[in-house]
């Protein structure tokens, strides 16, 4: 074993640490597992631009509450530095449901206690979007949620947010890194009892008045919605019935509520799923991009013959919707066309009841559908493509507003997250619950169900397909492979794919476009670097790379597109072939092999 890896195992097993984690590292060490121990202090847990996630256990690369503490000391350094105001106007912390959330932010309430920062803490469960909402309402300096999204049950994570509830972005995300990575994990992050926090007023509960704030704006939302498509169509549905899951998440304690604001809507909740539980007994991925993670829901809205179904997932950001084809089966949806069709209703509405406000403007990623700018702009909207991350929408709208530009209307990501309205700066999984209620109304009114008004789409703008295959790599080695495969992309590019020729390629870590017939470099501008290439052929195939975020994955974007040529079904089989030889043909020559 590396002697620096033992040393820092013998670390924690000092009496600096708790009995309990002392006792975890000590097994291992008395076992000799040499790769458990290098795999849990060969380096830190990256607190990355947006926080950090990992597995919780013992160990510098893991979550737990000395990592939590030494990030909270971190963010506490940067906002003391940085913002004279911030002991007044504090930091508010929201949990889900996973094991440990919610004695994670009680340290991280504890550690800006005693950095004499006010805190104001949910007391249970909460939806993430409802994080970003109180930054604002409360007008506090900064957020933190505990959570660690859809990841699998053993994950928990740390998101960091900024004054105007988005999740950070650069120079402010890196500027945070810094001061969390001068900080010491054993000597240099400061606590005080909970109970003493409480008492002395540092840390203060929040209480239903901002939930009742968020959910009125909720409400306006919808209200807004359902004029414009009423206005335009004699008959919508009165009557339909919804099955929502949160998959043991944040969910139940807001889109219930949400949704019966919604008129003529019978809303059942999956029983057991109801239940906040951070082993997903019954949701083993807790995914609502993952048809599975929908099963169980499927089938009680077949017992109560329901319309739909609504899953979230377990921090309530991302939300996955099953509804019923011709034979009466359901069918689930993918992100990109959820997200498109919310798209077409938000501005079908708002263009029929004159809410559509001046320069309306839809934000989008890189990685998700162009479908998305076709929509826009045949409602005279523009369409605006940032990294992948709801962060960067969120800096989109943010510059809006600063400049009088735009007025924002929707966003999505590929990734089951969307967002209409401006009162929260992240993706929001009850708003997206109230439109994808008005959509089943709306779709089933105009055109008799929504996979007939996705077919609509498809008709109007051609058959846009999407598809994503991912490649798992955990531990050192996996982060040394995946940066081993952006590097072989990025000095030996693809010539041709699918027998057509490359005709562009950006790199957004190195901010440059490539025009490949004449060899022209062009910058691209407005968007910070990250580690994403795309490739662009003259026959419209679109493929990007990426590492993932948020996992030990290397993620592939393919995106296809065809004239709908007689019915969905046949043309979707075209793409669906030229996607297979696309993919083989690509991952062949890279040498990577799929599970």
């Amino acid at each position: 074993m590396i002697e620096e890896i033992a040393k820092k195992a013998r670390e924690w097993t000092s009496t600096e640490f708790d009995e309990e984690t002392r006792k975890e590292i000590g097994r291992l060490i008395d076992s000799g597992d040499e790769k458990e121990l290098t795999d849990r202090f060969y380096k830190e847990l990256e607190f990355g631009t947006g926080g950090m996630r990992g597995v919780m256990e013992a160990g510098t690369n893991r979550m737990n509450v000395y990592t939590v503490g030494k990030a909270t000391q971190g963010l506490a350094d940067y906002l003391l530095a940085t913002y004279g105001d911030v002991k007044r106007r504090g930091v508010a912390i929201a949990y889900d449901s996973r094991h440990n959330s919610t004695i994670f932010a009680r340290e991280a309430a504890r550690v800006l206690a005693a950095n004499e920062i006010a805190v104001y803490v949910f007391t249970e469960l909460r939806p993430t979007p409802l994080l970003s909402f109180a930054v604002r309402h409360l007008g506090t300096r900064a957020g933190i949620v505990l959570t660690a999204s859809h990841n699998p049950r053993e994950y928990n994570g740390y998101k960091v947010y900024a004054g105007d509830g988005s999740q950070v972005v650069p120079p402010e995300d890196t500027m945070i890194v810094d001061f969390v990575n001068r900080t010491d994990i054993i000597c240099g992050v400061k606590r005080i009892e909970y109970i003493d926090g409480v008492s002395e007023g540092l840390i203060r509960e929040i209480g239903p008045e901002v939930e009742a704030a968020y959910l009125k704006e909720v409400s306006q939302i919808t209200v807004n919605v359902q004029k414009g498509v009423e206005e335009q169509v004699s008959s919508v549905k009165e009557d339909l019935s919804v099955v929502y899951t949160p998959l043991h998440g944040a969910g139940i304690t807001l889109v219930p509520r949400a949704l019966r604001e919604v008129r003529g809507v019978r809303v059942l909740c999956e029983p057991e799923q109801s239940r906040p539980d951070g082993d997903f007994p019954t949701a083993p991925s807790p995914n609502p991009e993952e048809k599975e993670a929908l099963s169980r829901a499927i089938e009680y809205a077949k017992k109560e013959n329901a319309d739909m179904v609504i899953a979230t997932d377990p921090d309530c950001d991302r939300m996955g919707i099953a509804v019923v084809d011709e034979r009466g089966e359901f069918v689930t949806v993918n992100g990109n066309q959820i997200g498109c069709m919310l798209e077409y209703l938000v501005a079908f509405s708002y263009r029929a009841s004159g809410l559509m406000p001046e320069n309306p403007a839809v934000v989008s990623t890189v990685v998700s559908t162009e479908l998305a700018g076709d929509i826009a702009r045949s409602f005279g909207a523009d369409i605006f493509d940032v990294l992948t991350g709801f962060k960067f929408i969120a800096a989109k709208m943010r510059e809006f507003e600063q400049h009088g530009s735009h007025n924002f209307i929707f966003a999505f990501e590929e990734s089951y997250g969307y967002l209409a309205g401006t009162f929260v700066r992240d993706k929001d999984a009850v708003i997206a619950s109230v439109l994808a209620v008005l959509l089943v109304k709306y779709a089933t009114a105009v055109h008799g169900s929504v996979l007939k008004f996705l077919e609509f789409i498809f008709k109007e703008y051609g058959m846009f397909l999407e598809y994503q295959r991912s490649f798992v790599l955990k531990g050192a080695e996996g982060a040394q492979k995946i940066e081993q495969i952006m590097k072989t992309f990025r000095s030996s590019p693809p010539q041709a794919i699918d027998g057509s020729r490359l005709t562009r390629i950006n790199d957004f870590l190195t901010q440059k476009r490539l025009l490949t017939d004449s060899g022209k470099q062009e910058s691209i501008e407005g968007m910070p670097p990250s580690n994403v290439l795309q490739f662009y052929t003259a026959s419209g195939v679109k493929v990007s790379v990426r590492p993932s975020g948020t996992e030990p994955k290397i993620k592939f974007y393919f995106a296809l597109k065809r004239p709908l040529e007689g019915s969905v079904e046949d043309t979707k089989k075209k793409l669906d072939a030229q996607f297979e030889h696309v993919a083989e043909e690509l991952f062949l020559r890279y040498g990577l092999e799929e599970e």
